[in-house]
Parts: C-alpha cells; sequence; structure tokens
C-alpha cells in the first residue's frame, strides 16, 4: 500500500525530531568531554602551583598567641546561662587576673548583668599585657578611645590584622562615634572587605550552632569605628 503524502510528513516530522536530539545529545557530549579535558590540563599542571594557603601575618606574636586563646575559648562553647554552655567561664574574664580583674563585681549569673566584650579580648591577650590596660582600658569602647585615639595604637584607615582590637558599631544609626562593641580580629580582609572575628556577649556562630556568648562572626569595613594595634610598651617586659 502507497504511502500518503500525510503519512511521509509524519515521517519526515519524526525524523527531524530525532535528528535534534541526537544533535542536542551530541552537543552535551562534546561540551562534557571538554570540560573534562580542561581539568585534567588543571591536574596536570598542579605541581607548579603553590597550594599551600597563605600564613596569616600577625603585628606580633602576642598578637598571634591572643587569636589563639580566643579561639580556644570558642571551643569551650561558653555562652550566656540560658544557652546551657559553660557561662561561668564569663566570671574569668570579668574577674579574672587575665580578664579585666573586676573583683569587687557580682558573679555573673544572668544575660546582661555586665557588657564584656571587651573582658572577653582582655583575656585574650591575657598577662602578656600590662594588668593596668586590662583593667583599665579594655572594658569599654569609650575608654579605648580616649586612652589610644590619639596615639599611634589607632590604626583607623588601615586594614585590621589579625589579633587586632576593633570597635565596631551594632547598628545602622553608627553612633556613638567611638563604636559600641568590642571585637577581635582574627583574618586578614578579603576583597569585599569582610573580615573574621572571635567575639564575647555576642550573638553568632558557637561550636555547636548558633549562640549568645563567645562566637565567630563575620564583619564588614564599613561597620568598624575604630582598629587598634598595641604597641610594644603595652606588654609585660
Amino acid at each position: 500500500m502507497a504511502k500518503t503524502k500525510r503519512d511521509l510528513e509524519i515521517e519526515i516530522k519524526e525524523l527531524t525530531l530525532a535528528l535534534a536530539d541526537i544533535k542536542e545529545s551530541t552537543e552535551h557530549e562534546i561540551r562534557r568531554y571538554k570540560r573534562a579535558l580542561a581539568q585534567a590540563q588543571i591536574d596536570l599542571t598542579v605541581d607548579e602551583v603553590d597550594t599551600r594557603p597563605a600564613r596569616a601575618v600577625y603585628a606580633c606574636p602576642q598578637s598571634e598567641e591572643a587569636v589563639k586563646r580566643a579561639s580556644a575559648e570558642w571551643d569551650r562553647n561558653v555562652t550566656e546561662p540560658e544557652y546551657g554552655g559553660d557561662w561561668q567561664r564569663i566570671n574569668t574574664y570579668i574577674k579574672g587576673s587575665e580578664g579585666i580583674g573586676w573583683t569587687w563585681e557580682d558573679d555573673y549569673t544572668r544575660n546582661g548583668q555586665f557588657s564584656w566584650c571587651g573582658a572577653f579580648v582582655a583575656f585574650a591577650y591575657g598577662q602578656s599585657v600590662l594588668p593596668s590596660i586590662r583593667k583599665k582600658i579594655f572594658p569599654s569602647c569609650y575608654r579605648m578611645w580616649t586612652n589610644w585615639g590619639a596615639s599611634s595604637r589607632c590604626r583607623d584607615g588601615e586594614n585590621p590584622l589579625p589579633g587586632d582590637i576593633v570597635t565596631v558599631y551594632t547598628s545602622a544609626e553608627k553612633s556613638p562615634a567611638y563604636g559600641n562593641h568590642i571585637v577581635l580580629c582574627v583574618s586578614a580582609i578579603d576583597g569585599d572587605g569582610y573580615f573574621h572575628t572571635i567575639e564575647g556577649n555576642a550573638h553568632g556562630e558557637g561550636p555547636e550552632g548558633r549562640i549568645e556568648g563567645v562566637i565567630k562572626r563575620t564583619r564588614h569595613m564599613s561597620n568598624v569605628a575604630h582598629i587598634y594595634r598595641l604597641l610594644s610598651e603595652d606588654y609585660e617586659a
């Protein structure tokens, strides 16, 4: 039985669709092989590239040690009391000889009882820094600005280095001018102006999830009030 014109048109359409499928599949395979070839070329030359992570640049050995001590405190899961972590540790920052040493303060037992962000950074530096500085200057952004703002410790206009003490704004108003929260920078800034911090008395990531306490966080340079870097004379001999 002879094929009608309609039968031929249907066959031609089916063949056209089949050819289109074959063409698309072939192009997909070609793209896949090209990607595999490109990756193989990269793998062949990878030995020529130094893939070791860049070592962090610290201002001094004490600042490197401060970052290590802060990281160790983060590992302890220090939280505000209601989060169930090691909240008693906060008393060490506030009252202990390695923190700000405010022995007259009541034991810390409730959230908001004491603004301890500066006390945490003081503890990170510990006994490497003169006790008078930890006791009198570390406790607040205001004290840092009035004591260090006009000195060479203030590094405004520079990029922070790991171990630098940074005061930041925690609201869009960016007030007061000296900042309202103290953090420890633990990384160089990236190309978009972000840097990593370890902080006390803040909300962020703890070792077991999001908490309020000793946390890790990412900050942006646009929210920085001031950057401080201790001088050799600030350290114990």
